[in-house]
């Protein structure tokens, strides 16, 4: 199973912990009932798994078009805004969501900023837009748009992290960052084109691979 960039590290050490709780239950053993040596293993196993397959990256077949505007990350949405120049969508992710955004257009990162806050609950949008946020802004010339996703931390989101930089060329569909441990994502797409969106609010979407909106022919 891929692993999420720069994760290696903790997942080998969690490795580690499952080994070094393997031994010590062993040991244990010779003090405590069974029980204990068994429930103290399963425990540290079942915590340390579902954190390394929260580090998953899955491979996934993207299909292009400069028509579509992709979704930037896995989750429900949660709010939809119209305007005359663009739209804006929010994604709430769970912990057992893949934590990795993509882009949602081929372009060139225009900026990137990161804004320190707290770590409110994303449950609580009011409080939750005081929270720590990386803002990746990319930009198609040719196609005249311009998107900006907006990683959010949360109460477990600890960390947003950008895998791109300014000046880098992506493409639509491609690995731009992650957020560990769920959290939001939000996408403001602002273009001279007109667009339809496809999905409302409360819908389950997956990065890269559904299609948020598509230029009105």
């Amino acid at each position: 199973m891929p692993i999420a960039k720069g994760t290696e590290r903790i997942v080998s050490i969690l490795i580690s912990i499952v080994v070094i709780s393997f031994i010590s239950s062993f040991l244990i053993s010779f003090f405590l009932a069974v029980f204990w040596q068994i429930a103290i293993f399963v425990t540290v196993v079942v915590w340390c798994i579902f954190l390394i397959w929260d580090f998953r990256s899955p491979n996934r077949e993207i299909i292009l078009d400069k028509n579509w505007i992709l979704a930037p990350a896995d989750g429900i949405i949660v709010e939809t805004e119209e305007s005359e120049d663009g739209f804006f969508y929010v994604i709430r992710m769970s912990p057992f969501d893949v934590h990795m955004n993509r882009s949602p257009i081929d372009g060139v990162v225009k900026d990137i900023k990161f804004q320190k806050g707290s770590h409110w609950p994303v449950y609580f949008p009011n409080y939750a837009k005081k929270n720590q946020r990386n803002t990746i802004t990319i930009t198609n010339e040719e196609e005249d748009i311009e998107a900006i996703v907006t990683q959010v931390s949360g109460i477990f989101a600890r960390r947003t992290i950008s895998y791109v930089k300014k000046g880098d060329k992506v493409k639509q569909g491609e690995i731009i960052g992650t957020i560990r441990f769920g959290s939001i994502t939000s996408l403001k797409i602002t273009s001279s084109k007109e667009f339809k969106l496809v999905q409302e609010s409360s819908t389950s979407v997956r990065a890269g691979l559904t299609v948020l909106a598509e230029v009105k022919q």
